[in-house]
């Protein structure tokens, strides 16, 4: 790994660095989970001083919630891609929810960062909020264009996800147990059945 970061260290001085990092804050995550993820060891990926570091990101918290930002805007693009060319309502959320999941489940390590503890408790990173609010508009308009008023579409939208997280969650940690073959029809399957009892 350390390699092919230091083949890009030529790019850091021209403000590369603080995505190279959270590239390979990625790599780390999805290779070895949460705790495999240290400033200083992101620093010898990276072929840099750790105090390099820290100018981009003072502590762990906010690498962190770079990441996770970077997670959601990755599900943005999953579930753009899913539901595409879908009708609304109905089936564009079903599409969405199966983006979801297939997500979810190509990248469990970073799912379950995102799935976890409120990392913008006291709200220092707007770049996440933003691109939580992104995406959950996805999943609020299906409810909007079956006829539901905004504000109601976003709390039926917010428990859809809730929902659908933890049926993700119980799937990826074989709690309820769906073959591969048939976990995505079964995800649209309960995303059909939750739509319905939230309308």
């Amino acid at each position: 790994m350390v390699a092919r970061w230091r083949e890009t260290r030529k790019t850091f001085r021209h403000g590369h660095l603080a995505q190279a990092l959270v590239e390979a804050a990625i790599a780390r995550l999805e290779a070895g989970g949460v705790e495999a993820l240290s400033l200083r060891e992101l620093a010898r990926d990276a072929g840099v001083n750790h105090r390099a570091v820290y100018r981009h990101f003072p502590d762990k918290l906010s690498l962190l919630a770079r990441v996770a930002e970077e997670g959601w805007r990755r599900l943005e693009r999953r579930v753009k891609q899913q539901s595409k060319g879908k009708p609304s309502g109905e089936q564009k959320l079903v599409a969405a929810g199966v983006g979801f999941f297939l997500c979810a489940h190509d990248h469990p390590n970073m799912f379950a960062l995102m799935a976890g503890p409120r990392l913008n408790v006291k709200g220092a990173f707007p770049g996440l909020e933003a691109a939580m609010a992104d995406t959950m508009v996805m999943f609020r308009n299906p409810f909007v264009d079956s006829g539901l008023e905004p504000e109601l579409a976003r709390v039926r939208a917010a428990v859809f996800i809730s929902a659908l997280q933890g049926v993700t969650t119980q799937i990826l940690h074989g709690r309820l147990r769906v073959s591969r073959v048939k976990a995505k029809d079964f995800i649209a399957d309960t995303c059909r059945r939750l739509f319905e009892g939230l309308r």
